[in-house]
């Protein structure tokens, strides 16, 4: 019994000193389930607020005021500004930058006031079947609200029903029958370029290391770039057929349409592919082992998923949270496909999410073929 006793110590030891040897694995190993803790405690948060709200208000009346002051006073809107015509309105809406429209009519100051019943039309973006169910509930709310407050003042004491003096109608764009599948596979698209482009690259290339065979492909008198293109090339190619057959099962499967232009989404897709590999190369390169580099790649996968909007409101995170988000490429790549299938946007809408994404594709390219170098020499 001693003897065994012994022998799992000695096996304990040996163990113990080469995880402490292992630190890379062992920081890894710490770090992840803390930053799941955070991410998953702090960041993801269904209630819905700030959603980012345009006024077109063709009244200006006080009346119009009062009741676009209770809509800045509510949690779940946040106003961005105002326009002027209901097609520069739908415009933000198309582009993304508007998450709610609210279109208040010339006569509802004069219709509130003389008993009348005055309509104010909300344009919802129904891309997210959540987001636009809260931002309906909470509009008609308000309705409610302002209805009870302007009969009690006129009437005090009546029993009249509060929800006839004011109407707001609500319009679901988009998605009109707020299917959950029109939101989340969209965004899907994003993930799995992720997961099948910058595993499959990540894994090859640490295996080589691994294996030595990566070693040899230093002494050839390749330049540093061209090794790197031509490594680079296949797993796009890999990951623009996987995206195809993609957006091939979304569109036949179920039975999402795709309402804008398909070139767009494949030029998004092919830049956003850049930004994964190069990624995916600096990671395996930076690695000591395929294990490492396996791990590393998921630690970007979780903030990925949680952090992008893909599955619960971006604009409802911490700002902290928010701003890990706006720095993964998969965030604007979401903002991107969402945009051209749901919503039908064209390129001059979304010009910013391309052009970051475009810089991420240069950054993760140039960082990669730094690292190499000095990997090289």
């Amino acid at each position: 019994m001693s003897n065994f006793f012994a022998e799992v110590k000695a096996v304990f030891s040996k163990e113990v000193i080469h995880i402490f040897n292992d630190f890379t694995t062992l920081r890894i190993a710490l770090i992840f389930p803390l930053m799941q803790m955070l991410i998953l405690g702090a960041a993801i948060n269904n209630e819905v607020k700030d959603l980012k709200t345009y006024i077109f208000d063709q009244s200006r009346s006080y009346a119009s005021r009062e009741f676009i002051g209770a809509v800045q006073a509510s949690t779940y809107f946040k106003i961005k500004g105002y326009t002027y015509s209901k097609d520069a309105l739908t415009k933000l809406l198309i582009s993304g930058k508007a998450h709610v429209g609210i279109i208040i009519p010339p006569n509802y100051s004069y219709k509130l006031n003389s008993g009348q019943k005055p309509s104010i039309q909300a344009l919802i973006d129904g891309s997210d079947s959540t987001v636009a169910t809260q931002a309906k509930s909470a509009l008609e709310g308000l309705g409610k609200n302002i209805s009870a407050k302007t009969i009690e003042a006129k009437r005090q004491g009546s029993l009249l029903e509060s929800v006839n003096a004011l109407d707001v109608r609500t319009r679901l764009l988009f998605n009109p029958n707020l299917k959950t599948k029109f939101f989340t596979i969209p965004g899907l698209l994003g993930i799995i370029v992720f997961l099948v482009v910058g595993f499959l690259c990540c894994v090859s290339i640490a295996k080589e290391k691994e294996q030595g065979t990566f070693e040899q492909l230093l002494v050839t008198p390749l330049a540093p770039l061209s090794l790197m293109i031509g490594k680079i090339l296949p797993y796009l190619i890999i990951g623009l057929l996987d995206f195809n057959l993609s957006v091939f099962a979304m569109f036949v499967g179920f039975n999402v349409p795709i309402a804008g232009n398909l070139l767009i989404l494949e030029t998004a897709a092919f830049i956003f592919m850049f930004s994964v590999v190069g990624l995916s190369i600096f990671v395996s390169i930076v690695s000591a082992t395929q294990m490492q580099a396996i791990q590393m790649l998921q630690m970007m996968l979780l903030p990925s998923i949680l952090l992008s909007g893909y599955v619960f409101p971006f604009d409802s995170m911490p700002t902290f949270f928010k701003t890990i988000g706006l720095c993964l490429p998969v965030t604007h790549f979401i903002s991107i496909s969402r945009g051209v299938i749901l919503r039908g946007a064209g390129l001059e809408d979304l010009l910013l999410p391309f052009g970051v994404l475009i810089l991420y594709g240069i950054f993760f390219l140039l960082l990669s073929v730094k690292v190499f170098k000095k990997h090289l020499s």
